[in-house]
């Protein structure tokens, strides 16, 4: 196993698996420009790494995310240091949403504001039914960010996305799955297999036909339909091209 300690952020890679562990946990893991750099660096190097199979989200000591720490909204009021940590965001947050590989969030505790959405850009989130989840920023006077304006209205819809960014309002893991804004809430006893369960799940599928298809549900989700047809007419000849799709069919046709 390797282990790269930061104070701030705890990369681990082992069995094909690196976790990210965001680590203030006296702060509920408040996010600092610091934080925001190291996730840059590490999202990227992942990216690439062809020994790493899936890109596991965490947070330390019980909780997932409090948001951006105060320092860092305080220091955005100066122009030239807010450009330069909003895209140091920006940067990290597109590779996330785009990382061709499988990325799984966690959620203890609390995931709130800034916190929430950098888990929402994860393919799943797993939540403990009980955990708090929360979009506060008007109550605080800003608008929703890391990219919260894009992630709410395609998750939950309209109306639930205004109730959550507009209203603040605090929701639990339990209720989170209900709408459909993450993957599954669990008893906070099972988190742990119920993420093993689906390492296991996104592990067994063919890597390209993973990476493509995730693409595709981005892309044509926000060109329409007829873009969607056009790029899925490109993308699927060179997919059953590919080796694994008829040694997949293969054994599909021998257990039916």
């Amino acid at each position: 196993m390797e282990q790269d300690h930061q104070t701030q952020l705890i990369v681990t890679k082992a069995d094909g698996i690196c976790t990210m562990t965001l680590n203030r946990p006296h702060v509920l893991n408040a996010m600092t420009v610091e934080m925001f750099s190291l996730l840059q660096d590490a999202i990227a190097k992942a990216s690439t790494d062809e020994e790493v199979d899936v890109l596991l989200l965490r947070g330390a000591g019980g909780n997932f995310c409090s948001g951006a720490d105060l320092g860092v909204l305080t220091a955005l009021t100066d122009q030239s240091d807010a450009d330069q940590s909003l895209t140091i965001i920006n940067d990290f947050i597109a590779n996330l949403h785009q990382m061709p590989k499988p990325v799984i969030a966690v959620i203890e505790g609390v995931a709130v504001g800034a916190g929430l959405n950098l888990a929402l850009h994860a393919d799943f989130v797993i939540a403990t039914e009980d955990a708090l989840l929360q979009e506060p920023f008007v109550q605080i006077g800003l608008t929703t960010d890391f990219g919260g304006t894009y992630l709410l209205p395609r998750l939950v819809g309209t109306a639930w996305a205004k109730r959550l960014a507009l209203l603040g309002e605090r929701i639990t893991g339990k209720k989170a799955e209900e709408i459909g804004l993450i993957y599954r809430a669990v008893e906070a006893s099972q988190v742990e297999s119920e993420l093993e369960k689906l390492v296991t799940a996104v592990r067994r599928l063919p890597k390209q036909a993973y990476a493509v298809t995730k693409e595709g549900l981005g892309r044509c989700q926000i060109e329409g339909l007829e873009y969607a047809l056009d790029w899925e007419k490109q993308q699927q000849p060179s997919l059953i091209a590919r080796p694994e799709f008829q040694t997949l069919v293969q054994a599909k046709v021998k257990r039916t």
